[in-house]
C-alpha cells in the first residue's frame, strides 16, 4: 500500500523520494532545497528545480510583510540604538521595511540584499535596495554610524570563516564610536531540546492569509536544516550553520569591537541560553 502510494505521488508530482522518505527534488508544491547562501555560493547538495525555488522566493516576497513585519518593538529598540547616528548600513535589508522606517527618521541608510524578489517589492513600495553580497561590505565606499543585520540572516553564510570575515569588515566600515548590530535566532535553546535530529519548531506564523510553519532538524554538529512550509503548498529547506552565543561574542571580540552586549530579544531583555528565542548582540567600535 505504501509502495504504491509513493509510486501515485511520483507519477502525479513528479517527486523523487530518497529511502529516508525525503523528497529530492519536485514541483511547486513539492520540497525545494535551497542552494544558495546570502554570498551567492552553492551550498547544499540537494539541488533542487531553479524554477521551483524562484517560485517559492517569489511566494515569499508577496508575502514577507505579512509574515515579517517591522514591529513596534523593532522599532522602539532601533530608536534608542541609532539615536544620534546619521548614516547607516542595513545588510540583508529583505523588503525594506526598517530602511524606509530609519531613513522616516531623517537617517542616510544603505540597504543591501541579494533576493531578486525582495528588492523588487521593495521597490514597490518605493525603498531602494542594492543588489550586493553582504560578504563584499568592505568595498563600499565612505563610513558608517551603524550597521544592522538583522533577521536570521547571518547564519545563511557558508562557515563560521565567512561570518568572521563579515564582521572584519563591518568593524572596518564603521566609524569610530560606531556600532553593530545582529539578530539571529537562539541556536543554543534548541540544541539543548534535541531529540534525535529533531530541534523543535521555531513559532508558528498564522495570520488571515499567510500560514508559516518552521522547523528546525540537526544535520552535523556545526550545521542546521531548516524546513519551512509556506500556506500548506510551498515548501523548502535550507542549511544554516550553527552560530552560538559563545561564537557570536569571540568573533565579535577578535574582530576588535568592544564592550559587546547580548540581549534575548528586541525588548532589551537579558540573554538566556536556554530561554530566549533571539539572540542579539551588539559591538561597538572604540
Amino acid at each position: 500500500m505504501v509502495r504504491d502510494s509513493i509510486a501515485k505521488l511520483r507519477s502525479i508530482t513528479g517527486w523523487a523520494i530518497a529511502r529516508n522518505g525525503e523528497f529530492l527534488k519536485g514541483t511547486s508544491a513539492g520540497v525545494i532545497y535551497f542552494p544558495y547562501t546570502c554570498s551567492g555560493k552553492v551550498k547544499s547538495s540537494h539541488m533542487g528545480n531553479r524554477a521551483d525555488i524562484q517560485h517559492f522566493y517569489d511566494t515569499i516576497a508577496e508575502k514577507y510583510d505579512a509574515i515579517f513585519p517591522l514591529s513596534g518593538v523593532q522599532r522602539a529598540f532601533f530608536d534608542g540604538e541609532l539615536g544620534g547616528m546619521h548614516r547607516v548600513l542595513d545588510v540583508g535589508a529583505a523588503t525594506g521595511n526598517l530602511a524606509a522606517y530609519l531613513r522616516g527618521k531623517g537617517l542616510e541608510v544603505t540597504a543591501i540584499d541579494l533576493s531578486d524578489s525582495l528588492i523588487a517589492k521593495a521597490g514597490e513600495k518605493g525603498v531602494e535596495v542594492l543588489r550586493r553580497d553582504m560578504l563584499t561590505i568592505g568595498e563600499l565606499p565612505g563610513g558608517y554610524d551603524a550597521i544592522v543585520n538583522i533577521g536570521n540572516t547571518l547564519p545563511h553564510l557558508g562557515s563560521l570563516d565567512e561570518v568572521a570575515s563579515f564582521l572584519r569588515q563591518a568593524y572596518g566600515r564603521l566609524r569610530p564610536g560606531g556600532k553593530l548590530i545582529v539578530q539571529m535566532v537562539n541556536f543554543s535553546r534548541y540544541l539543548a531540546q534535541r531529540k534525535g535530529d529533531y530541534l523543535g519548531d521555531l513559532p508558528l506564523i498564522d495570520k488571515p492569509g499567510v500560514r508559516f510553519e518552521r522547523s528546525y532538524y540537526l544535520k552535523d554538529e556545526g550545521t542546521i536544516r531548516f524546513r519551512a512550509v509556506l500556506d500548506g503548498r510551498y515548501s523548502a529547506e535550507e542549511e544554516l550553520i550553527v552560530i552560538t552565543h559563545r561564537d557570536l561574542s569571540s568573533m565579535l571580540a577578535a574582530a576588535g569591537f568592544g564592550r559587546v552586549r547580548l540581549y534575548g530579544n528586541f525588548q532589551g531583555e537579558a540573554y538566556d541560553e536556554r530561554g530566549s528565542m533571539a539572540l542579539v548582540g551588539v559591538g561597538m567600535r572604540g
